[in-house]
């Protein structure tokens, strides 16, 4: 007999979902056993038990805090039930009482009041052996900051768009470069310098030990000091779980519970409702994937990634049924130090934690919500809101986009298809602060694109996951897995696609 519950802390507040399963249950006749749990930490909503050969199971719960469980099967001659593995018999749903901090609740299959028994079709006793896997901590909730932004350094790239609003804290260095004209409504604060290049108009306060503006600041400026403000911290630590896969323009249906590693293929949509979802990692760079949330409870959803979080181009985070007037209710978490990369034109609804990780939002991404990261770079021609913000985002797909893109190769209709795989040598080489990397697939394939320093270690990964055929381009900017600058020196960058594989060298220079 097993006992599983949620992997990580909750809320107080928060519902709690324990399930008892059953291995080994070949030719059994009767199952009895206890359920404890501490009255002043969680509330029992309700309980729903499994129908068992057509044989359900008498529910007791003869004291708070304390449930019992006793099926018998009653079929004569046909005497003894045998199923699978991994069997749920019973379901209990609770409420978080415990305040934060508490550690260490517990829901335990005991003895008390009724005792552990089972007997098997000639009615001699089975051994039965208990796994009590639930146990976790309640903590403060994650604080979302009234902020859009907050990060340990910041850099904005110039855009068209009309009109990011939101407030925005580094507790490092905060960097708006030079615009388009560029037009924020913020207040800008950073621990470390401010830098307004020419051509940006900010509508707000700017505030900083040092600013060094070139642009028009359309209220006050002060110099002085900044407070630091702590970025979340999430400790849910090792996330496991049967790994799903959402196929090629196809959906699947995730209730929340624990995941290993979900991909998301080109074109698919992973449907999510209002609970809490803990996953090894949740694989989205294919493009025009949708992540659809039914938010109709009117609950939030918090979705817990361990150490991959990426969503690709066109990626589209769907709300029903009130679209991003209900941003507030979602928020992603990641513990990665990886770079988490969100693709070129997504639509972006929600909160986003990634304390340890850089945050690249990439051209003509939109966002109604929050990023609290290690780093946060937002690339050209971006819109991003804060959720309180007045207006809405035009919609998935429906960002105005500039004809051309100086810094990336052009398509035209008339492109010549790709009919062969190829890896092409980076550009500028050598280079500092970043390069592009360009390569083709003649067919959808499973990708991975690293960064190598000269003694076979790995440096970076760029990509991991299914992409479609065509010609692709990626920026390198010098990082490691923690987001840091590396050393000056010789790189290889590896392509793997198929059975194909191709390196070449690039060359970083200070």
């Amino acid at each position: 007999l097993t006992a599983e519950g949620p992997a990580g802390p909750l809320a107080s507040g928060a519902p709690v979902t324990v399930t008892i399963k059953v291995d080994k249950f070949t030719n059994i006749g009767t199952l009895q056993f206890s359920v404890n749990w501490d009255p002043a930490e969680l509330q029992l909503d309700n309980n729903t038990p499994v129908t068992i050969d057509d044989d359900a199971p008498l529910i007791g719960t003869p004291a708070s805090g304390e449930l019992t469980y006793t099926w018998l099967d009653a079929d004569f001659p046909d005497y003894g039930v045998t199923l699978p593995d991994g069997t749920t018999i019973l379901t209990l749903n609770f409420t978080v009482l415990a305040a934060a901090p508490t550690t260490g609740i517990n829901v335990d299959i005991t003895d008390t009041p009724t005792i552990v028994d089972a007997t098997d079709v000639n009615f001699a006793t089975v051994p039965v052996t208990l796994m009590n896997l639930v146990n976790f901590d309640v903590s403060a909730p994650v604080v979302v900051k009234p902020f859009v932004f907050v990060a340990n350094k910041i850099t904005l790239e110039r855009t068209k768009q009309h009109t990011p609003d939101g407030d925005m804290h580094s507790n490092g260095t905060l960097t708006v470069s030079k615009g388009d004209p560029s037009t924020y409504n913020s207040n800008l604060t950073a621990v470390g310098k401010i830098t307004i290049n020419k051509e940006n108009t900010i509508n707000g306060n700017v505030k900083a030990p040092s600013v060094s503006n070139s642009g028009t600041i359309n209220g006050t400026k002060t110099i002085g000091p900044v407070a630091n403000e702590p970025l979340p911290s999430l400790s849910y630590g090792s996330i496991s779980g049967p790994n799903k896969t959402v196929a090629k323009g196809k959906s699947l249906t995730l209730a929340p519970d624990d995941y290993g590693i979900v991909t998301v293929n080109s074109g698919g949509t992973l449907k999510l409702s209002s609970g809490e979802y803990f996953m090894k990692e949740l694989r989205g760079a294919s493009s025009g994937i949708v992540i659809e949330i039914d938010l109709s409870s009117g609950d939030p959803v918090t979705i817990n990634v361990e150490s991959n979080l990426q969503l690709g181009k066109e990626a589209e985070i769907r709300l029903l049924p009130n679209g991003e007037s209900d941003s507030e209710l979602v928020t992603f978490n990641t513990l990665q130090t990886s770079s988490v990369s969100f693709g070129k034109e997504a639509y972006l609804l929600g909160s986003f934690n990634a304390p340890n990780a850089k945050v690249t939002l990439v051209k003509n991404t939109q966002l109604r919500g929050a990023i609290c990261a290690k780093e946060i770079y937002v690339e050209r021609d971006c819109l991003f809101l804060h959720h309180e913000s007045l207006g809405s985002l035009p919609g998935p797909g429906d960002l105005p986009k500039s004809s051309f893109d100086d810094d990336e190769q052009q398509e035209t209709s008339n492109q010549l298809p790709v009919t062969s795989y190829q890896l092409e040598q980076n550009y500028p080489n050598p280079f500092n602060p970043s390069t592009t990397i360009s390569f083709q697939l003649p067919e959808n394939s499973d990708v991975t694109l690293s960064i190598y320093n000269t003694n076979g270690q790995l440096v970076k990964k760029l990509v991991a996951g299914t992409m479609n055929a065509g010609q692709h381009t990626l920026v390198w900017d010098a990082t490691n897995e923690r987001g840091e600058r590396v050393a000056s020196g010789v790189y290889l960058y590896v392509l793997k696609a198929g059975e194909f594989v191709a390196q070449r060298k690039l060359v970083l220079m200070k």
